[in-house]
């Protein structure tokens, strides 16, 4: 049985959050102290510790009328991010959408 494809992304994004969350939250501690932090801790920040673009993502697909469509209509940047959040999820990269779930429940394999 195949998983919804945006509870997958949901949780590549829970993955994801799960293993920057100590790291950026010492790093945000010590900027809130008023303490520096490295030009490399500085960028891993605005970087690989910045989660908006993956939060943007899940909410476009969220809102959208058809998940398979939305993706389609992502840019490359977009695209690139879902199969990032795939990967943390430990899906493979294709997910049945809505019309095979369908057909495999009407017997139509």
């Amino acid at each position: 049985m195949s998983l919804n494809p945006l509870k997958v992304l949901k949780r590549g994004f829970s993955e994801f959050s799960g293993k920057i969350k100590e790291r950026k939250d010492t790093l945000i501690k010590k900027l809130s102290r008023g303490e520096a932090i490295s030009p490399s801790d500085e960028q891993w920040l605005d970087h690989e510790g910045n989660t908006i673009d993956e939060e943007c993502i899940l909410e476009v697909l969220q809102s959208a009328p058809d998940y398979e469509r939305a993706v389609s209509e992502l840019d490359d940047d977009g695209k690139a991010i879902v199969r990032k959040l795939r990967e943390w999820a430990g899906a493979s990269t294709k997910v049945a959408g809505n019309k095979r779930k369908q057909q495999w429940q009407m017997g139509s394999y």
